[in-house]
């Protein structure tokens, strides 16, 4: 893991391999980014530079000792806090404090990893506050979160904030195949979230993946100019839109579908989401000029000023249903 967060996150490992050989690591950081770009992988690396044996300016072997136990979380100078249950609680805290005023056991650095910091309950949040206003020893502090909206502006204002760019499409669907996810559904995934957290778990969702379906009978049908696809925003698509997540979800589909149509045009086929019906759209926009699927591509996209100003959902579905068949068969 410790070698892709090179990978992914090159720029903020080059960064930290300077501060450790430089010995100017700050006393606590805080991690921001989407589930699944490398985190707590960066965290774990940083300190594998802190206390590798044989690092070389700063870049940890990843082989010694001392590398191996870090990454297999069997290290006493570096300690990991993860919610129990839904949250931190302030016994963690307390724990962690009491493990701060304690010399290294093996030297005089420590290093603590504190995950999905934004789940500290408000006693865990102020205790751990107290602690980051009068640091003691020499102590390396890692906060990771994927909300930091949710994080104390107190708490926020003591660390040092590093977030972390998301995951490339191309990284995100190599992620969601190891996992197990055919290619061209891991694709669409990639392409509709950069959050690998949800995209697993949309991924899980039954519901979604009957959407994608409709989704696609919804665009061949307005491709023929074929008015079933009107009906099919109430049978189908409105189904799946019951709350807003939901509403902008199936409107990032729609967005992606006819952007696909006009990727295919222009003959940029890595690039579609929509890879599983690929094929077929290739010939069905053939008679389509790239003027009209442009055109329809600002249609779709004027959708979400609608839903912004709370337009009914299904409202915006049948209008553009319409304007959809009118700007690709309209002469």
């Amino acid at each position: 893991m410790e070698v892709e967060v090179r990978k992914t996150q090159t720029q903020l490992v080059e960064h930290f391999t300077k501060l450790v050989a430089k010995q100017q690591l700050v006393h606590a950081y805080l991690f921001s980014g989407p589930a699944g770009v490398g985190k707590m992988q960066l965290a774990l690396y940083v300190a594998q530079a802190v206390f590798c044996q044989q690092k070389e300016a700063g870049k940890p072997c990843l082989k010694c000792p001392e590398c191996r136990r870090i990454a297999e979380n069997n290290h006493p100078d570096v300690v990991r806090i993860i919610p129990e249950g839904l949250s931190i609680k302030v016994e963690q805290i307390r724990y962690l404090k009491t493990e701060f005023s304690k010399s290294g056991v093996e030297g005089k650095q420590k290093i603590f990893i504190i995950q999905d910091a934004d789940k500290m309950t408000v006693g865990a949040a102020n205790s751990l506050l107290k602690f980051l206003e009068e640091p003691s020893g020499q102590v390396t502090a890692f906060l990771l979160t994927s909300h930091l909206n949710q994080i104390l502006p107190t708490i926020i204002s003591r660390c040092q904030l590093v977030e972390l760019s998301s995951l490339t499409v191309k990284q995100l669907t190599a992620k969601l195949v190891e996992q197990g996810l055919p290619p061209d559904k891991a694709q669409l995934l990639a392409h509709l979230t950069g959050d690998l957290k949800l995209a697993k778990q949309l991924a899980a969702d039954d519901a979604f993946n009957q959407v994608i379906q409709s989704v696609w009978e919804w665009y061949r049908l307005i491709l023929k100019n074929d008015l079933q696809a009107f009906v099919l925003v109430q049978t189908k698509l409105m189904t799946y839109a019951e709350t807003r997540a939901e509403q902008e979800v199936l409107l990032q589909l729609l967005v992606l579908i006819v952007r696909d149509a006009m990727l295919l045009h222009y003959q940029r086929d890595d690039e579609v989401a929509f890879s599983m019906y690929k094929t077929e759209l290739s010939q069905q926009i053939l008679p389509l000029s790239a003027t009209k699927l442009v055109a329809a591509m600002e249609l779709v996209l004027k959708s979400w000023p609608e839903m912004a100003l709370n337009v009914a959902f299904q409202n915006i579905l049948e209008e553009l249903t319409l304007n959809l068949c009118n700007c690709y068969h309209q002469r």
